[in-house]
């Protein structure tokens, strides 16, 4: 299985900002099979993104900031607090930094959580165009290996 250009134009118009309409159109238009592909895309995003936010010189963040993180992601938005729960969002960042564990959340809570943490952090991280394509080549590869 490969990722495909489907799968990273969806992702890529969530990434860089644009309505989430139109984000939905993609992601609905992907058939079950780009599914896959599109969730080891969004996990290999998710697990960059949350290493260059939260360790820096090989050393990972104190737990206060990816709670902070947390907090701003979802004030964020009218809608970001009832979608982010605080506790799965900060095992989610704390799993993929190897300081815990996922297990008794729901997979479908984790793919919800994911998407949005990861389009938190990037608004974050403030790339450029050429930033996100260069994110997006990376996490493209990741993914692919992901999926060998």
């Amino acid at each position: 299985m490969t990722i495909n250009d489907r799968q990273v134009e969806a992702l890529h118009v969530q990434l860089a900002g644009r309505p989430a309409e139109e984000h939905l159109r993609l992601f609905n238009a992907l058939d079950e099979t780009d599914h896959i592909g599109y969730a080891a895309l969004l996990a290999a995003g998710l697990f960059e993104a949350i290493q260059r936010r939260f360790v820096k010189d090989g050393k990972v963040a104190d737990r206060s900031e990816v709670i902070d993180f947390i907090a701003t992601v979802r004030a964020r938005s009218e809608s970001s607090p009832d979608e982010v729960n605080p506790d799965v969002a900060e095992r989610i960042i704390l799993h993929a930094l190897g300081q815990g564990s996922l297990s008794g959340i729901d997979s479908s809570a984790i793919t919800r959580h994911q998407i949005i943490l990861l389009a938190g952090l990037v608004a974050q991280a403030r790339y450029n165009e050429a930033e996100l394509n260069a994110f997006m080549r990376k996490i493209c590869a990741d993914a692919e290996e992901m999926l060998e």
